[in-house]
């Protein structure tokens, strides 16, 4: 009797934990089906975890340039009334200003440059449902990102000529004129880089076209 009391007991438990447990495989197996037809989901996951990294990056390099700058800049102001020779004293001014003039000209360039990518990438991302084209349009996006950040920490720098003496100015001009055209060299390849992620993903976007013609004929 006993016996048939435990029975009696535990047999609707055990089906209770049957089915509560039949149903957590079902729900897990539909879950990894979902990961698997849909891999686009699993990269814009990726891509957007590694771009908050690089924003928090970017936020921290950039807050580092700008104080370096007007650290610079405020260095400069005290330094360049040191310089003995009013001539040179002149001529760094003009160099100072025109550094300046060349570095804004040309983040103002890429930055117009970096607005028509976005805006043709946003059409394109506009006009499909393809889940390659929109694999591909996630990596131009982060391609554009990239280079926006490093523009936007180019804007914070400020290239100014270290003053020591009349005899080293020569030197420390043209060692800034040189720091200068690597960075903004530095920012162009990541500007063309995004150039062509977007240029690739019109060139696919273009061959998934012509296939599903062909294959309609």
């Amino acid at each position: 009797m006993a016996r048939k009391i435990i029975y009696a007991l535990f047999i609707p438990l055990f089906l209770v934990v049957f089915v509560s447990a039949v149903n957590a495989i079902s729900i897990t197996t539909e879950s990894a089906q979902t990961a698997i037809t849909d891999p686009s989901i699993k990269l814009k996951e990726q891509m957007q975890l590694l771009q908050k990294q690089k924003n928090a990056g970017a936020i921290k390099a950039k807050d580092e340039a700008m104080t370096t700058a007007r650290t610079k800049k405020e260095e400069f102001k005290t330094r360049i009334q040191t310089i003995k020779d009013q001539r040179k004293k002149i001529l760094i001014e003009k160099i100072d200003t025109k550094l300046a003039k060349i570095n804004q000209n040309q983040v103002t360039k890429f930055t117009e440059a970096l607005v028509r990518f976005q805006g043709f990438l946003d059409k394109i991302k506009q006009s499909t449902t393809d889940t390659n084209v929109l694999a591909d349009a996630a990596i131009a996006q982060t391609a554009i990102d990239t280079a926006k950040t490093a523009l936007d920490i180019q804007t914070s720098k400020a290239y100014t000529i270290e003053i020591v003496d009349d005899a080293t100015l020569k030197i420390n001009a043209g060692t800034t004129v040189s720091q200068l055209r690597k960075d903004l060299t530095a920012v162009h390849k990541l500007i063309v880089e995004a150039k062509q992620a977007v240029q690739k993903l019109n060139t696919d976007r273009t061959l998934i076209k012509k296939e599903a013609t062909s294959s309609a004929r």
